[in-house]
């Protein structure tokens, strides 16, 4: 594999390759999501699409964070920038919202 070798580095990077895969996969989730909230509007699906949106976007942010586009805040809640802790707490909050949606309609 030298020929993949430029300037002493290799041009296939694990990391770049996981997030393309994440970045595909999540926007296959996100229309996925869509096309279903699209055919059937209950409050438990639009919780559905909602974590799916914020769980694709928060998979973003982490990606431009790590390539460095994306600097950190100034505000912070306990230490943790404010926008890390909104991408991990709200894809979990319409999660479970859409499962309480999901439990209540099926009684």
């Amino acid at each position: 594999m030298a020929f993949l070798k430029k300037w002493g580095k290799s041009m296939f990077e694990p990391e770049i390759f996981l997030h393309c895969v994440r970045l595909v996969l999540g926007g296959l989730c996100a229309f996925a999501a869509i096309l279903l909230c699209a055919k059937k509007r209950s409050a438990a699906v639009v919780c559905l699409v909602a974590f799916v949106l914020t769980f694709y976007a928060s998979a973003v942010y982490k990606i431009l964070r790590s390539l460095g586009i994306v600097l950190e805040n100034q505000a912070a809640l306990f230490g943790v920038p404010a926008l890390d802790l909104a991408f991990e707490a709200l894809p979990l909050v319409f999660l479970l919202l859409a499962i309480i949606f999901f439990i209540v309609k099926k009684r």
